[in-house]
């Protein structure tokens, strides 16, 4: 059976991009889960609708394969699509396309319903996944984790969690966790280099009022520069994160 396809086309505005004109990988993954949103408000399964189940979704992994970033004015479309689903796991699929159809970014995710009230991950019921019509696979998924830190060359920053980091699920927003893991970086870098891939895993909540250690390592070499990373609440990890760069011409 085809997987249920949906798409739509985004406008790349100013504030969405950094010093370079260059889509920031924080607004991608708002445009992204913008576009998976739609698809669930078509289907009936709106964010209304599943709080009065009980439910939100929640974000375990993200996979990046990136090309290039859009720029500012750029018309993309974004494609997304439910590709398989366990009894605790679903997996879906992003596609960012330019306007010649061309393929952009593939992002690979991995999505967990969210018991609001026992505030943990719960089954995934039927009437919830049925419309989306992915494959049922009683396997899990196995998806690399992100590169460790080297503990040899790690540099860390702070960084409160405010009102306005928690988005309307009552989560701290996906984006602020890559602003938290890319600020370390520093502006040099970030604009001397360009992301090619990225792989970042959620492991514990983030809650407003604490304090988050954001710590990253870099590793250089001729074919490759990898940069790791980890976001902790104390000794808890709260997200971990790697990028693959390559120096921009």
């Amino acid at each position: 059976m085809a997987v249920k396809k949906f798409s739509n086309k985004k406008t790349i505005s100013y504030y969405m991009c950094d010093r370079t004109h260059t889509l920031t990988l924080p607004m991608l993954v708002n445009l992204i889960l913008e576009v998976s949103g739609e698809q669930s408000d078509e289907l009936g399964l709106d964010e209304q609708v599943m709080e009065e189940k009980g439910y939100s979704w929640i974000i375990l992994q993200y996979e990046f394969h990136i090309t290039r970033f859009p720029h500012n004015k750029e018309t993309i479309e974004i494609e997304t699509y439910a590709t398989e689903y366990n009894k605790l796991f679903c997996y879906r699929d992003f596609v960012v396309r330019d306007e010649e159809g061309t393929e952009l970014i593939h992002v690979q995710s991995t999505f967990a319903l969210f018991d609001s009230a026992k505030r943990k991950m719960a089954r995934l019921p039927e009437d919830i996944v049925t419309p989306y019509e992915a494959t049922f696979n009683k396997r899990v998924r196995r998806t690399p984790k992100p590169v460790e830190i080297n503990e040899e060359k790690v540099y860390e920053q702070p960084f409160n969690v405010r009102y306005f980091d928690i988005d309307t699920n009552q989560h701290v927003n996906n984006s602020k966790y890559l602003d938290w893991t890319l600020s370390t970086l520093g502006g040099e870098f970030l604009s001397q280099h360009t992301m090619t891939y990225a792989n970042v895993k959620f492991d514990k909540e983030v809650y407003e009022g604490k304090l988050i250690n954001s710590s990253v390592s870099i590793d250089e070499t001729e074919d490759h520069i990898i940069t790791a990373h980890k976001i902790r609440t104390e000794d808890i990890i709260n997200c971990s994160a790697s990028f693959e760069w390559k120096k921009q011409s």
